[in-house]
């Protein structure tokens, strides 16, 4: 019963995570299509003035700074959802080990005579721990693995925080060149048609 509990439990936190990262797969995938929409569109572009052009090549600017970061931080969440998949599976392991453990135990209050007469459904349980203790062994030898790459890697997460910083500073300088030229456009005494 406790076991069709987990695998429940684990299919629905698989399902979730699943559709999160397609969601996350879907979003990057319109984006390079309005991405190419929107280089059409920049080529067939007919400017009334020099202010109108600057002001969308600085929207343009805009955009394209503020859609980096918004796939840089999709990436981000992918990773870390890789993460608690990793961490998730890992945890059902152990909770099954301690389930399992505390079977035994109760067993072994029921006294020998007990223990001798569901011997065999005692050793089930032993073999399926063995199985899950396997499981998680090789599942931290991977994450050691990964952690060491993790810690090579670290010095080149900084420098990508160094620059998403500096990105959000070009999105900011870009708000405020668009601010700059919207005004210019509303001081025009022109009355160029739309």
């Amino acid at each position: 019963m406790a076991n069709k509990k987990d695998v429940t439990g684990k299919s629905k936190d698989d399902k979730t995570m699943s559709e999160v990262s397609e969601q996350l797969s879907t979003d990057s995938a319109k984006y390079i299509e309005q991405i190419i929409n929107e280089q059409k569109l920049s080529k067939n572009m007919q400017y009334q003035n020099e202010q109108h052009k600057q002001f969308y090549q600085d929207i343009e600017c805009l955009t394209n700074a503020a859609r980096e970061q918004q796939l840089s931080s999709e990436q981000q969440i992918q990773s870390t959802l890789n993460q608690a998949s990793t961490c998730l599976a890992d945890s059902k392991r152990l909770e099954n080990l301690f389930n399992n453990a505390q079977q035994l135990q109760q067993a072994a209050q029921l006294g020998l005579q007990n223990l001798q007469m569901n011997a065999a459904q005692y050793k089930a349980i032993i073999e399926q721990m063995e199985k899950e203790c396997y499981e998680q062994q090789v599942a931290s030898d991977m994450q050691v693995v990964q952690s060491m790459q993790q810690a090579i890697s670290s010095m080149a997460q900084a420098q990508n925080s160094l620059i998403q910083s500096q990105s959000i500073n070009k999105i900011f300088d870009s708000i405020t060149t668009c601010e700059g030229s919207l005004n210019q456009i509303e001081q025009l005494n022109n009355t160029t048609p739309q």
